[in-house]
């Protein structure tokens, strides 16, 4: 007899706020645009803003404070510029700072610790549809922390790395800072008079100073893209097909000596990855002999429980839109006593046994992205078997459609079919998230598995 575990959770949020804030209002009513001026050559990703080009471009500094005075007038000035051509969007920051002897830089590796130093950074919607986007965040030494986001900032991917550049220089009288990013990496829709929404945030980390272009409130994080403003194009352009392919070869070379004799091992192992956007918001994924040994290490935790410890997701095969494949509603940006994520499908089980050693992967294939009001997540993946495991193979399924302006319903089927008669697990649910005028959320799931080992 299958054994079945059936598990249901239904959360009612009630009123955050007695009334909407104000800002929020204003922005429905009167959102802020900037516009991106046409430039025919490249702009030298160097930091200095020296090119003429960025005289073409009319500045922005209307910039609010979200902490520590909401809606407060900034302490220091911040100027942005805006350009693009056919193959990149160009934005030129100079960030006045009375002090620029006490910026904070904290660390200069990627995705280092924003929350911690001294960053100017740009949020994107190119979708414009309030519900997607992505974060590009430098320091004054040009390390680079980005980020994807889904659902109008509940769900955050921090492990995501595009592909972007940037350069900063320190003056007498602030920073500046110059970044690139190729229309490739933003993947949106080509249309006559191209509408994107853009915010940008700037922190003083001496003065625990965060500032907004367009203002989002303290209790949101930054990919509220709700909240963003318009970025208007002057002509139309094409964000192209964006084919990655990265082969790999990896090589076991030892020679053994016993008496007189010697003998030599050779094996060789060859793969590779394709990535193809099949249309601009739909993603395909192949894998063929996987390797994973480039990937980072995991930060390392001391559990005194006996429970297992959560390490989040880094190869790249699952990390672009892998907020897709998450289920139920992940609360980020209502801070410490936010509700605890449900957990259905984690990638981390695929390609590592129990006890954490790699397994050699077949191959696979994932299909990712939107399709009009749908978010669609398909993947398939073979595990081979070694001596003490089994060959398995994986089946993630997971659909949902926009409802409203922020909300959401989805369904989701997951398998883990082994190579025996019998020898699988299976899970399956549905969610729905609501959420009316920013002050009422309904979060709701049923989930259930399927396993014949359980009585």
């Amino acid at each position: 007899m299958i054994g079945q575990n059936i598990s249901l959770r239904l959360t009612a949020m009630g009123m955050v706020l007695a009334v909407l804030i104000t800002h929020v209002a204003v922005h429905a009513a009167d959102g802020k645009s900037i516009t991106a001026r046409w430039i025919e050559g490249p702009i030298q990703i160097d930091g200095r803003l020296e090119e003429p080009d960025w005289d073409l471009a009319e500045p922005v500094s209307d910039f609010l404070q979200s902490e520590p005075h909401e809606g407060g007038t900034p302490t220091e000035k911040t100027e942005v510029r805006v350009l693009f051509d056919q193959d990149r969007l160009y934005i030129g920051v100079y960030l006045y700072d009375s002090s620029p002897d006490r910026i904070l830089i904290n660390d200069l590796q990627r995705d280092f610790e924003s929350r911690e130093g001294d960053v100017f950074g740009v949020i994107i919607d190119a979708f414009h549809k309030q519900r997607t986007g992505f974060t590009f965040f430098t320091n004054a030494k040009g390390a680079k922390n980005d980020s994807e986001g889904y659902g109008d900032g509940r769900y955050t991917n921090l492990s995501w790395d595009g592909v972007w550049y940037t350069a900063s220089q320190v003056w007498d009288d602030g920073w500046s800072c110059e970044i690139a990013i190729p229309f490739k990496t933003l993947r949106f829709e080509a249309k006559d008079n191209q509408v994107m929404g853009i915010n940008f945030k700037r922190r003083i980390r001496r003065k625990n100073e965060d500032l907004y272009w367009s203002l989002v409130p303290r209790r949101y994080n930054s990919l509220r893209v709700s909240l963003a403003g318009d970025l208007l194009l002057e002509r139309k352009i094409s964000p192209g097909r964006n084919l990655q392919v990265k082969p790999f070869v990896t090589v076991n070379l030892g020679q053994m000596r016993s008496g007189g004799e010697q003998s030599s091992e050779f094996d060789p192992e060859v793969g590779v990855d394709v990535k193809y956007s099949l249309t601009p918001g739909l993603t395909l994924d192949l894998t063929y002999n996987t390797d994973f040994s480039q990937v980072e290490v995991d930060a390392e935790q001391i559990n005194l429980t006996r429970f297992s410890l959560f390490f989040p997701e880094k190869r790249d095969f699952f990390l672009e839109n892998g907020n897709l494949f998450q289920f139920g509603d992940v609360p980020s940006e209502r801070g410490p006593r936010r509700a605890e994520e449900t957990q259905l499908f984690y990638s981390r089980r695929i390609g590592l046994s129990s006890a954490g050693q790699p397994l050699p992967l077949l191959g696979g294939v994932r299909l990712s992205g939107r399709i009009g009001h749908f978010a669609l997540g398909l993947m398939n993946i073979h595990q081979q078997e070694t001596e003490d495991i089994p060959s398995n193979n994986f089946t993630v399924m997971r659909v949902s459609h926009d409802l409203l302006e922020q909300s959401d319903i989805g369904a989701i089927f997951i398998n883990r079919q082994g190579g025996e008669p019998g020898d699988y697990n299976r899970s399956y649910g549905v969610d729905l998230n609501l959420q009316f005028l920013q002050k009422l959320r309904i979060n709701s799931l049923v989930a259930a598995t399927q396993s014949p080992q359980m009585a």
